[in-house]
């Protein structure tokens, strides 16, 4: 069983056009992936850092994989390492909307290549699935940059974004309560805001974005990728 995982088929940009359903699939980890999980894709993007590969490696049933970490150190609050989780239990994580904005501002060469490999994927082949190990931040910020590429209202972006908190939610209600035992109420408030979905993380990505007038047209993205990408996905 594969958590949070869904098709961006549907999903309409502003010029009423459709993202095909079986092209691009976003989840979180694969670590419990079976043969009927992975039907209709051909190839699986991880953005993990290494450790956290080490540590829970996808199961892939066969899959082409490629491992395209947006970044490669431990980050409490974002990535899942154990080490990272256990401080973050202790501590709380930083705040999360500085995480995306980080993200944003010191990784965008690793976001263009996460993208140029969801661009070249062979949609004949099947559907591209990406993901990082919850799901949310990593996997949100591309699944946002997709979307965003492809011409989607960023209230219809946003949507898809906070369609996390259906698994996020229980999940991090109960890490909560066991965090609160162990470490008391400030350290489970922070757990808790760091393993939901909120409107402030992905609109911190969007501000970084729109300082700058060309975001988009300055990761140094193929025109003809571009192109040929949107006539692929898109009816």
């Amino acid at each position: 069983m594969i958590s949070n995982m869904r098709d961006l088929g549907g999903i309409r940009t502003v010029c009423g056009k459709m993202i095909k359903p079986g092209c691009l699939v976003r989840s979180a980890k694969l670590e419990k992936a079976e043969e009927q999980d992975l039907a209709g894709i051909s190839e699986v993007i991880d953005l993990r850092t290494r450790r956290e590969r080490e540590e829970i490696p996808d199961l892939l049933c066969g899959r082409v994989a490629q491992s395209i970490p947006i970044f490669d150190n431990v980050r409490s609050g974002v990535s899942h390492e154990r080490e990272a989780d256990r401080k973050a239990e202790r501590k709380g994580p930083p705040d999360m909307g500085s995480l995306y904005i980080w993200m944003m501002r010191d990784h965008r060469d690793s976001f263009t290549k996460v993208l140029t490999a969801i661009m070249r994927h062979d949609f004949s082949s099947g559907a591209v699935l990406w993901h990082c190990t919850e799901g949310k931040d990593r996997c949100g910020l591309t699944t946002a940059l997709i979307l965003e590429l492809l011409g989607v209202d960023r209230s219809v972006i946003m949507e898809d974004y906070l369609k996390t908190n259906e698994v996020s939610i229980p999940k991090a209600e109960g890490i909560r309560e066991r965090v609160r035992a162990e470490h008391g109420d400030e350290a489970a408030e922070s757990v808790y805001r760091a393993f939901i979905a909120e409107r402030g993380y992905l609109e911190g990505a969007w501000s970084v974005m729109d300082e700058d007038e060309d975001f988009l047209g300055n990761l140094g993205l193929s025109e003809e990728d571009v192109a040929r990408f949107r006539e692929t996905v898109l009816i």
